[in-house]
């Protein structure tokens, strides 16, 4: 039977950060090796849902530029050219020798051109622009800490799935042992059967462990197979190659006595989750934006600025069908700088009815208000329970840290005890193969014991909001 697997080694294998070759599960040499805090940092970078987040801030920093835009005056250049122009229409004439009325028929073709400058500055509205900027610059904030919450998640659920990794390399090294040993007995077996000094049945016995050690190899085998494949395509990883995942050093330090402060803890998270900043700064901006709708309410009043230019020409003029002489006029430059008008104008605009228009978007945004508070509530709840559970599952870890490790030595001396008086014949088979199974699981309870205390306490770093991101960030060292 192999060897007590040491605490130094467990810890070693389950704890977080530095780099260290862990063995790869397959005789092909690896291409990669892979840290836990490179794991994350790709996760980082190439997450959907940070991505996601990172458009949603920038479209949000694109409507924030727009809500400073508002208190600028707007600026329109409208230029236009009629290459073509046709015109017949009756003209009516007084006879000057008789004082009757008579109609020609006047036909002219020519061309125009004109341009347009006009601009307008807005000096009330409400105040809705201001309380738009309001809004728009909480949002941005609201965006901010959402980015940086789906990078802890990100961060807190590749730490989850690399430590499995670890975790289920550690078992199907217990495995692998344990099959070495059941191997070995069996080499024994066959030979003290063939001497006759092992009955037939041990042998069988033995033949039928060793069939069952070796079945949980395999399945420990795909179960580290299925850890990896999950791990590589959280961080997006090419799933062709070969990867090591380093060992990080050994930490099995206890958290101090101020996680122990229920009250305190949870005060912490509450004014550190990034999540719960978002959704007030969310509560801000729906503030903001129903002062903007009860601005709807006010008269505006508005600079209005216009200048403009315009040309024109005759080519042809006919009279009843006879051809004309056409007016001679100025070229289109001289026109266009010297046919010219500008105005300069205060416009007053109220808005006394309008079917309720205002008054819906003003319910909508007051309703989206009252959401957005209760999205804070129900969150803050949330974080309430998520401390409280998180510290009562770190207590238990550390409990069953303590009792995985009693447990394995306690394990591993019964099973000394019960190989050598198996060697003197003073115990069975069936008590030899059952101890060997108890140490088996007394190896593997110490090894979950280990990797749920480790994920425990980054648990409840995950809940206090306190994940360091910057040592994720591009060019970090590690």
């Amino acid at each position: 039977m192999a060897k007590h697997i040491t605490l130094f080694r467990l810890c070693a294998l389950l704890l977080c950060a530095s780099p260290a070759s862990a063995q790869s599960t397959q005789p092909t040499v690896p291409t990669d090796t892979l840290t836990l805090e490179r794991c994350i940092q790709l996760a980082i970078e190439n997450s959907f849902a940070v991505l996601r987040a990172q458009n949603t801030l920038e479209l949000t920093g694109t409507a924030l530029v727009q809500a400073y835009g508002q208190f600028l005056p707007d600026l329109r250049v409208n230029v236009g050219f009629t290459p073509l122009t046709v015109n017949n229409s009756l003209q009516g004439q007084l006879n000057p020798l008789d004082s009757t009325l008579f109609f020609n028929l006047r036909g002219s073709e020519g061309k125009s051109a004109n341009y347009n400058i006009s601009s307008s500055l807005n000096l009330f509205n409400g105040f809705s622009d201001v309380a738009g900027l309001r809004r728009a610059m909480k949002q941005k904030d609201a965006d901010t800490y959402s980015l940086t919450r789906a990078k802890q998640d990100i961060a807190f659920n590749v730490a989850q799935s690399y430590l499995q990794v670890l975790l289920n390399e550690e078992l199907l090294h217990i495995a692998r042992e344990n099959l070495k040993s059941s191997q070995e007995r069996l080499r024994q077996f066959r030979e003290q059967t063939r001497v006759g000094s092992r009955a037939i049945a041990d042998l069988y016995q033995q033949e039928a462990q060793a069939a069952n050690d070796e079945l949980t190899v395999i399945q420990r085998e795909n179960a580290l197979r299925n850890s990896k494949i999950l791990l590589l395509r959280q961080i997006r990883a090419d799933l062709e190659k070969e990867y090591v995942f380093a060992i990080p050093p050994s930490d099995t330090v206890i958290l101090g006595v101020e996680f122990q402060n229920v009250a305190r803890l949870i005060e912490s998270a509450l004014a550190t989750r990034a999540d719960l900043k978002a959704r007030e700064k969310a509560i801000e901006a729906a503030l903001w934006a129903v002062r903007a709708s009860e601005g709807n309410y006010l008269p505006t009043l508005s600079l209005n600025f216009n200048y403009g230019a315009n040309a024109f020409t005759q080519e042809r003029l006919t009279i009843d069908g006879q051809p004309r002489p056409p007016a001679v006029l100025p070229d289109f430059t001289r026109q266009l700088r010297d046919q010219t008008s500008y105005n300069i104008s205060l416009n007053l605009n109220w808005n006394i009815f309008d079917r309720f228009s205002r008054e819906l978007q003003l319910q909508q945004a007051k309703i989206n208000e009252k959401n957005a508070q209760l999205a804070f509530e129900e969150l803050k709840l949330q974080i309430i329970g998520e401390v409280k559970q998180a510290l009562g599952d770190y207590n238990a870890a550390v409990l069953q840290l303590a009792a995985s490790e009693k447990g394995l030595i306690s394990a591993k001396q019964a099973y000394e005890t019960i190989a050598k008086r198996y060697e003197v014949g003073s115990a069975n088979f069936v008590e030899l193969i059952t101890q060997q199974a108890a140490l088996v699981q007394a190896q593997s309870n110490r090894a979950q014991a280990l990797f749920n205390f480790t994920f425990q306490k980054k648990i409840l770093e995950y809940y206090l909001g306190t994940i360091d991101l910057r040592k994720y960030e591009v060019g970090a060292k590690h």
